[in-house]
């Protein structure tokens, strides 16, 4: 026995040696992380060798309550923990970090308790710059951009934006005086889960006998017969008063769950731009047209009726919102608990439905005819956003424009490859959007992303540009004298917004 317990003792040790000598080696408290990713990642890329160094993201985050809606666990995954989607954001970091020794690294700092503008221009200040990427809440970057705390993306060598692993339609609805500051990537999935789009309740639609009447959904989207008409005529054909109380209230079963009675979320997938951009690079108002005014009437006349049409305000009345739930997925509870054909929202919110018992599945939002050529989803400004520091960090020799380029563009396309296939799998399978239909809805919408402009540069000025056009589509009767009233003054800020960036330099700092 003592015989067998030496032996056993010593293939023991001599199993452990190998790992023994490798801690001896590596030197407490540093990464025992695998030494390979397994990881093959397609396309071409620079080869680069930075010597192990610190690449950094500045995460500027915003939290709803406890929450992180808008910005999401992309960026930094220390180990393997069995989550799909945050394993896959572990193995790109690795294969990124494998492809260029470098460490890739996340710094938090909360864009809830201060500006963004007011983080990077105290780090300025302080001749902070150890980091190489900001990422950060959406509209709130746009003041960044005014301050010149922001480099110019397209001039990063090693990248290209033409690519679908990052967001073609940026280069000219976010390109400010031919420089792009703001920009979205498949490191996060912002580009998926903030574009807008319908989530329409299959049990309704056969209750009510709707792909008889109108055809089926998916069908009228791949056949660009998806329009508002077919849509409008959707929401009014679903209103019952079911407790017999003699009105449709938010217990009933309605057209469609809605944050803004307004429509202008579907006005923007219509085509409905607030701003032009010229020839020479300035902008123009362009919301207000006769064309606008006649969508603006007919989106109302369906989405003034409350029979049809529910909004938060409507759905926040005497609201008894269970503890723990946050209000907003309260009000969308009720298209989760089968009232509304459809619901308004995001992919992101797909997660507060796991448990309904109807099935669901997701469509874009309407064209406006048929002779628009694409469905249009545009990204909620909140989502975070992607942006390069106007001054380069000078604690890690290798920090460059090349660096900084190579290493996005390969983390982009590794993302592509990994974490959008390891999100759509949690959110297909996970969280009952279920068959290739819907996924072929998505991808078709992540596709074809738009950028409201007024919006995502985050000015305040701008953004009343898009204030003001809102009410043109709760109240189109009075759209006419309220324009003529503050036409002036909204040009005015465009002008001033562009003159402002005009007197930037923020080329990519060598």
């Amino acid at each position: 026995m003592k015989s067998l317990k030496l032996i056993s003792l010593l293939l023991a040790v001599l199993i452990c040696l190998p790992v023994l000598a490798s801690c001896a080696s590596s030197g407490a408290g540093e990464d025992t992380r695998p030494p390979s990713s397994g990881v093959g990642i397609t396309g071409n890329f620079i080869s680069a060798d930075y010597k192990g160094e610190d690449f950094t993201f500045l995460f500027l985050q915003q939290l709803a309550g406890n929450k992180d809606y808008y910005g999401g666990n992309y960026l930094d995954a220390e180990t393997l923990t069995g989550l799909t989607v945050e394993d896959a954001v572990y193995k790109r970091n690795l294969a990124t970090e494998e492809k260029y020794n470098v460490k890739i690294t996340q710094r938090i700092e909360s864009a809830q308790a201060e500006e963004p503008a007011s983080i990077l221009s105290k780090f300025a200040m302080a001749g902070d710059y150890s980091y190489d990427v900001i990422y950060g809440w959406g509209y709130k970057m746009g003041a960044c951009i005014v301050e010149n705390l922001l480099g110019d993306m397209s001039t990063l060598p090693n990248v290209d934006l033409t690519k679908e692993y990052w967001s073609p339609s940026a280069l000219n609805e976010l390109t400010v005086n031919n420089k792009l500051y703001i920009t979205i990537n498949d490191i996060s999935m912002n580009k998926l889960e903030w574009g807008s789009l319908l989530f329409f309740n299959k049990q309704i639609v056969e209750d009510y006998g709707l792909e008889e009447k109108i055809g089926n959904f998916y069908d009228l989207v791949n056949s660009g017969k998806w329009t508002l008409d077919n849509y409008l005529a959707a929401v009014t054909s679903v209103s019952t008063d079911v407790d017999g109380s003699g009105t449709v209230d938010i217990t009933d079963v309605y057209g469609v769950n809605t944050g803004d009675r307004s429509g202008l979320d579907v006005a923007f997938a219509c085509g409905v731009e607030l701003v032009t951009k010229n020839d020479d690079g300035t902008y123009t108002l362009a919301y207000y047209s006769d064309a606008n005014y006649d969508l603006a009437k007919k989106i109302n006349d369906v989405y003034k009726d409350s029979k049809y049409v529910k909004d938060y305000v409507d759905l926040g009345v005497d609201a008894n919102v269970p503890d723990g739930m946050e209000i907003h997925q309260y009000y969308r509870s009720f298209f989760a608990s089968s009232h509304s054909l459809f619901c308004t929202g995001t992919a992101n919110i797909t997660g507060e439905f796991r448990n309904m018992e109807d099935e669901y599945g997701v469509i874009p939002l309407p064209k406006r005819d048929e002779n628009q050529a694409n469905y249009i989803s545009t990204i909620d400004s909140n989502a975070s956003l992607f942006a390069i520091p106007s001054t380069y960090r000078q604690d890690v020799s290798t920090a460059s424009p090349d660096r900084t380029g190579a290493i996005l563009e390969f983390m982009a396309a590794a993302s592509n490859q990994l974490v959008l296939p390891a999100y759509y799998e949690t959110m297909l399978k996970g969280q009952r959007l279920n068959s290739e239909q819907d996924k072929a809805m998505l991808d078709l919408i992540r596709n074809n992303i738009h950028y409201i402009f007024c919006d995502m540069m985050g000015v305040d000025n701008l953004r009343e540009i898009g204030n003001n056009c809102k009410e043109m589509f709760k109240a189109p009767n009075s759209a006419s004298s309220v324009y003529r009233s503050k036409s002036v003054t909204m040009q005015k800020a465009l002008t001033d917004f562009y003159a402002d960036v005009l007197k930037l330099d923020t080329q990519v700092a060598k």
